[in-house]
């Protein structure tokens, strides 16, 4: 214990944690108007997210599209739909951003959890968060797929069955020039990796 936090477990002191009502009455009321870059809910915890860098931009663009196409191109998945930036809720007290979003169409405001099919994080500066986090809280979440799109290494994480725990029972590393992937809930499209990065 360092002096500057001595006394704080005798005190009882405990942080306050946001739900999901709050954070939106918080947000409709401009309290994060004036912040740089986005703010997420993870975990009942509001977090600063930095803004986005024009690699990380572009990257969300190539996802989105490449995603968009694999969608188009099978009319089974006429149901999914493709979102950037948008507010997946996870359960009362988490709701990140996830930088591209593939899910049933939502019927409310927001997509829920049980709606995702496939979540993409692109990671320049939120690398370590990514992996851990926001990694464990979709795993929770039960979101069957979530890939982690690396810009300067060129490389894409992906993570599936999705555990209680919050680990997955499988993780693939894809890089390299001839490298592909193929979404879970399109098996037979092959997105290559230089579409993307």
């Amino acid at each position: 214990m360092t002096a500057s936090n001595a006394g704080f477990e005798e005190r009882g002191d405990t942080e306050f944690l946001f739900d999901f009502d709050q954070y939106e009455r918080m947000d409709q009321a401009g309290v994060f108007d004036d912040v740089s870059g986005h703010v997420e809910l993870i975990e009942g915890k509001i977090i600063h997210m930095p803004p986005a860098s024009l690699d990380h931009g572009e990257v969300t663009i190539n996802v989105g599209a490449a995603l968009k196409s694999a969608i188009r191109g099978l009319s089974s998945l006429s149901a999914l739909k493709v979102f950037a930036g948008s507010t997946l809720k996870l359960g009362r007290y988490s709701a990140p951003d996830p930088d591209v979003l593939v899910a049933r169409a939502p019927t409310g405001k927001y997509a829920e959890a049980g709606a995702a099919v496939l979540v993409v994080e692109i990671s320049i500066s939120s690398l370590g968060n990514d992996l851990t986090v926001k990694s464990r809280l979709y795993a929770k979440s039960g979101v069957p797929e979530y890939w982690v799109a690396e810009p300067e290494a060129r490389r894409l994480t992906v993570f599936s069955q999705p555990r209680p725990d919050g680990s997955w029972g499988g993780t693939a590393v894809h890089e390299g020039e001839a490298a592909a992937v193929s979404p879970l809930f399109a098996p037979e499209v092959r997105i290559p990796l230089s579409e993307l990065f």
